[in-house]
């Protein structure tokens, strides 16, 4: 068993991708807002450190929000849901789509079949 997860700056792919993963069999994702860390030290008082003016300029503005999503799936199933995730963004390696990683997971307890 592995965790996907996937961070999604292209939040408007989000709910066709949920719907392609529970239409496949995929799990039940569970899917939360999130903001990356320029974010959040742009939305406060609190001053930068200096390389984050580089990081900006390197990186551009980023979105407000992304959207993280998490999915239990089996060893098998990790490569057909990449492939759905990478359809329904036409592309995940495109810049500011979003990450895609997986996890090993030792011990599921509660997990719908």
């Amino acid at each position: 068993m592995q965790l996907l997860v996937l961070i999604l700056t292209k939040t408007e792919c989000m709910p066709r991708i949920v719907s392609g993963m529970v239409g496949a069999g995929l799990g039940d994702p569970t899917v939360i807002n999130c903001e990356g860390a320029l974010n959040v030290i742009d939305s406060s008082n609190v001053e930068p450190p200096p390389i984050f003016g580089s990081l900006r300029y390197i990186l551009g503005q980023s979105k407000k929000e992304s959207k993280m999503m998490f999915a239990v799936l089996k060893d098998e199933q990790i490569d057909t849901a990449k492939k759905l995730i990478d359809k329904e963004v036409g592309g995940i390696k495109n810049p500011n789509t979003g990450i895609i990683f997986t996890l090993p997971i030792s011990s599921v307890e509660g997990l719908r079949s």
